[in-house]
């Protein structure tokens, strides 16, 4: 399993987190089965929850919109509009990924983690916390020690 840090702004995160969206679309995607810590950007500067990725849809960006509109209930794009994917992708010759987000889940803000405390810099779109950095090891634990209280019941959902 993948550990991944992934940028995103506070407006789709919040649609993640309340359920609104399931759909994060991105030029690349992580593996399949990787838990993916949202860093959100300004204002709010935090790793400030997580989901797992279900699954994911690899195409041109308009085959993704279609898929994603026939399969709408469980591949829900929230606020992302036909107009913003297709603008979004033409940077990647047209291609994108649908990432299915499993189990979003919002950290109470008490335990929001700043990056700075890590000297690891937000990713530009999402990174794999490697092994053989410290600084991204120590992140990448405390983050799981989270998600491990979140799981005991020791802290609940933000």
């Amino acid at each position: 399993m993948s550990v991944i840090l992934m940028s995103i702004k506070p407006k789709w995160a919040k649609e993640l987190y309340i359920g609104k969206k399931t759909v994060e679309f991105r030029k690349s995607a992580p593996p399949v089965g990787s838990l993916v810590y949202l860093y959100e950007g300004a204002p709010v500067g935090a790793v400030t929850g997580m989901f797992q990725v279900a699954a994911i849809l690899k195409a041109d960006a308009e085959q993704v919109w279609r898929t994603v509109r026939v399969l709408k209930g469980v591949w829900n794009p929230g606020s992302v509009t036909h107009d913003s994917l297709i603008n979004y992708a033409n940077g990647a010759d047209g291609k994108c990924c649908a990432i299915l987000a499993a189990q979003p889940w919002h950290f109470p803000e008490s335990e929001w983690i700043k990056l700075e405390k890590f000297a690891v810099r937000p990713p530009q779109s999402w990174q794999t916390l490697r092994n053989n950095l410290s600084t991204e090891t120590v992140l990448a634990r405390a983050l799981l020690t989270i998600t491990r209280k979140m799981i005991s019941g020791e802290v609940s959902h933000g």
